[in-house]
């Protein structure tokens, strides 16, 4: 007669445990590093990820793992080029910049669920490809800025999902060095 109840007791236990392994990843913060990059930003990349060769502002996890993930930060202007503009008005250029209309105007179908959200300092455009990699693309405006932050993550199947999360702040609190780094150059 006990066995039924130590039985169920059990279950409970694994399933409580279960849950508890479950959600504890996600109440804890994705480790960040602070770097200065080769544009002359002050941004955080996840702790253990290196700088691509290719390209100084893209971050990939080390390259021993084998993983395709990458996080992207960088300087960028819109199609018409840099130039000092309001809040306002970066704003309102935000649909129809470079780091938007590759993806918003898929013709190819290679992005779906589309999600777009204006914050008050940004834009953000969150999608899925076919593959079920996950993409964030950013863009962080200053008052007065004549470029804005770019800032993307590419996150595959298996990925730690806070990541999708953390670069829309990572992105909003990138800063220009003021360590000598002309980032215009």
């Amino acid at each position: 007669m006990r066995r039924p109840w130590i039985v169920l007791v059990l279950m409970a236990l694994a399933v409580l445990g279960g849950v508890l392994i479950v959600t504890a990843d996600e109440s804890e913060p994705v480790p960040l590093d602070e770097i200065t990059t080769a544009e002359g930003l002050i941004t955080k990349i996840p702790s253990g990820w290196i700088v691509s060769e290719q390209s100084p502002f893209n971050f990939a996890p080390s390259a021993d793992t084998g993983v395709f993930d990458q996080w992207t930060v960088a300087r960028a202007c819109p199609f018409e080029g840099c130039g000092e503009r309001s809040l306002d008005e970066w704003l309102a250029l935000a649909p129809d910049l470079p780091l938007f209309t590759g993806v918003s105007n898929s013709e190819a179908g290679l992005f779906f669920n589309l999600e777009v959200e204006t914050l008050a300092d940004a834009r953000v455009l969150r999608a899925q490809t076919e593959a079920a990699s996950r993409l964030v693309f950013v863009a962080a405006f200053n008052d007065g800025a004549d470029e804005y932050i770019a800032c993307v993550v590419r996150l595959g199947l298996g990925a730690d999902e806070r990541l999708a999360v953390e670069i829309v702040d990572v992105c909003r609190s990138t800063t220009r060095a003021s360590t000598g780094v002309d980032p215009t150059d």
